[in-house]
Parts: C-alpha cells; structure tokens; sequence
C-alpha cells in the first residue's frame, strides 16, 4: 500500500473505521487502537465492542448478584475477562474469553449434585477457601464411593463453539485414595450432551488423575505401561497397569488451584444440556481430601 492509499485510509468516517474492526476480533481490535488516534477513536468505541460482547450478556447480567457498572462496553468486555460475575446466589460465575468473546461459566461446589453431599461425615462445607472464587468449597472428608456431577443448560454457551469442562480442584495435605495405584481403576469423567428431550446425542469418557501434578513427565508415566513386583513373605505378586494414552492429568492454574480437564463437546444449536460427571464407584477405596471449587465451562482451542 503505497503513501496516498494510506492516506484515504485515515479520511474514512469513524463509523465506517469502527464498522470494519467490529468485523475482526477482540485482539485486532486492541492492535487497531495502536495505528493511530483516529484510529484508537475507533477502536475503542462502543460500537466495537458491542459486537464482541455476547448478545444476550445484559439478560445474563441480570442475575448478577451485585451490579456490574462500567463506563464503556471496552471496559464492560475486559472486566468480564479479568474478574467472573457471580450469578444466582454464587452459585455459579460468568466471564468471557479474551481472545474470542465467547462466554464462560464455573458452577459452585453447591450447584453440583455431590453424592453425600449432604452428610458431615462425608463431605463438609468451608467457607471463605483462599482462591476461591465462590463462598464456599466442599472437602471430602471419608467416602468410598465418589460422584459428583453438573448440568448446564446449552442455550447459555456462545454457538459453534467447542468447550472442554474442568474440574475445578485441591488436595488437602491429609488427603489419601486420591493417588493413581497400580491395580486400582482410576476415577472416569463423562461429558454428554443430551438434545431436547431426546437420548444423548454426545459422549466423551476419559480416565482421570487427580492427585499427580508434575508436567509432561507424569503424562508420560501414565501412558505406558507398567509392572511392579509387590513382595509377599515366600512369594511376589506382579501389578500391571496398562498404558492409557488418553489419561488426563492435572495441571496448576494461574489461581493457585488446581483443574483438570473431564472432557469437550460441541455447541452447534442452543437446545439441549451438558452433564459432566466424575465418578470413581467400582474400587471402593477409601479417600478423604480432595477439595472442591467448582466445575468451568469454557472454550477449548487445538492451539
């Protein structure tokens, strides 16, 4: 583009500037403000980002548990990005994604259906959990059989959008039965995704590591397979684990809690509803200290 076409650009009405960024994405739209000031005039109208905001974020909004006010639609969109809105008496977050606009949800602890969620002994409730984003968290206390599971209506995410679900997670310094043990299944995670009233039209299971938090390496670990000799007085006895290349491990988030990923499915229609589940019920091991903030909802991109 030589001198003189440049030149016509900046001539153009800021309407017709602001038209044209609209089209692009929340980051060209950022890069834009940098070409110049009628330019950044522009690029940072509300006509902008009125388009990057999802078009039913002021009903969404509207189950805030306290007022969102800000002074543009710019300001509007990184607040959503930087700091989720409670929703429904905290039981559930709202934040969007930075690099395409698309919506995000956490679900709290008290939004799942934990089984024995209910009963002391079990599970207890803590409140004011440092990091934690809701009022409160559930700890497992001593259960043999462990499920929990949340549901989201679809007609709540952003259409043709691929979302993965993460549990959202900690682990108590007195936590056991958590690990990963040779002969002992781990703990499964289910996403379905149910149309209407119809069967499940969708359904992803992954086997889950939720005690090991060492990178690439422990990925490794789990997917090769192993053999140990566990040793008896007279004799020993060989434990196999079998190589499972598609194990999910965890990883450390910027937060300081812990998550890992259950599963991904496809928004094509808005119809319908996502069940993520995780459950360990066939060893029967026992387990305590497994810490729960949530499970988020949000976009998932291959790079």
């Amino acid at each position: 583009m030589d001198v003189r076409a440049a030149a016509e650009i900046y001539r153009l009405p800021e309407e017709c500037v602001a038209y044209a960024i609209s089209l692009t994405t929340p980051g060209d739209a950022c890069h834009s403000s940098a070409v110049s000031p009628a330019f950044r005039a522009a690029a940072d109208s509300d006509a902008v980002w009125a388009r990057f905001l999802p078009a039913d974020h002021a009903a969404v909004l509207a189950r805030a548990d306290e007022p969102v006010g800000c002074a543009s639609k710019k300001e509007l969109f990184s607040r959503l990005c930087d700091r989720p809105v409670l929703l429904d008496g905290a039981t559930m977050s709202f934040g969007l994604e930075r690099r395409s606009g698309a919506k995000c949800f956490m679900l709290s602890a008290r939004a799942l259906s934990i089984a024995w969620g209910d009963d002391p002994s079990c599970w207890t409730w803590t409140a004011g959990h440092p990091g934690s984003r809701f009022p409160e968290v559930a700890e497992l206390v001593d259960v043999c059989w462990l499920e929990i599971t949340g549901k989201l209506q679809l007609s709540l995410l952003t259409p043709r959008t691929t979302y993965a679900a993460y549990l959202v997670f900690a682990v108590a310094d007195d936590s056991y039965g958590l690990e990963c043990s040779l002969g002992i299944p781990p703990p499964k995670a289910t996403v379905t995704v149910v149309s209407g009233a119809t069967k499940p039209t969708a359904r992803t299971e992954h086997a889950i590591c939720l005690h090991h938090m060492q990178g690439e390496e422990e990925v490794a670990v789990h997917r090769r397979k192993q053999v140990f000799m566990r040793l008896r007085k007279d004799y020993g006895r060989k434990l196999t684990r079998e190589a499972d290349p598609d194990i999910r491990c965890p990883r450390r988030r910027a937060d300081g809690w812990a998550e890992v990923e259950m599963g991904e499915f496809a928004v094509a229609g808005e119809e319908g509803t996502v069940v993520v589940s995780l459950k360990e019920l066939d060893c029967r091991r026992w387990k305590r200290g497994l810490i729960v903030q949530g499970i988020e909802i949000r976009p998932k991109h291959t790079s």
